[in-house]
């Protein structure tokens, strides 16, 4: 006889049956059971906390995975750098940081081309995709705040790897120019 697959319906019926120091017990366990769950509660739970760097955890896995400090026994992971970014849309969802993540990411990459020269082309794909995508998002938002708040960092980015190889600048710099459209910049602010 084939066994019934278990979903979250069958889940939140027992979970709904705990009391609430039950619940908090099974909460602790995940908890424990692995940073990305501490990095999550942390995001979800404690982002408007003073000192507390909620982004921390994150930006760590997204250098390490991006730009490891001894690449030649550490393999460069965009998708775990990728992921950290997924993880953190999902526990905390703030547009502000999620953006702020996506630009560190972009960062780091190009920390690790303009550190040690010429990458694959997937690695240029990767850090292309990930500016373009942080591009439509503040496009997609349309909030002014947030496009003049990240514009400088942008520009720096794009200026930083102007003359790099396989056309990586001029993407960069077309995506830029995208969201300068939207939002117009006249000495150095988005009017």
């Amino acid at each position: 006889m084939k066994q019934k697959k278990k979903t979250w319906k069958d889940l939140k019926a027992v979970l709904l049956e705990m009391d609430t120091t039950q619940l908090c017990g099974v909460l602790q366990d995940l908890y424990k059971f692995s940073s990305e769950n501490k990095a999550f509660f942390h995001s979800r739970f404690l982002a408007d906390q003073r000192n507390y760097d909620h982004l921390m955890p994150y930006k760590a896995r997204i250098r390490n995975a991006i730009c490891p400090k001894e690449p030649w026994k550490y393999e460069v992971q965009l998708s775990i750098g990728r992921k950290a970014i997924s993880e953190f849309k999902k526990a905390n969802g703030n547009l502000r940081d999620t953006v702020s993540l996506m630009l560190y990411y972009v960062s780091c990459g190009n920390d690790f081309i303009l550190e040690f020269g010429d990458i694959d082309e997937r690695f240029y794909d990767s850090m292309g995709s990930m500016f373009a995508r942080l591009v439509n998002t503040l496009v997609k938002h349309k909030d002014r705040a947030l496009a003049a708040e990240f514009m400088p960092q942008l520009e720096r980015e794009v200026k930083r790897v102007a003359w790099t190889g396989w056309g990586y600048g001029d993407e960069l710099a077309a995506s830029l120019s995208d969201l300068q459209k939207v939002f117009p910049v006249y000495c150095g602010k988005v009017i």
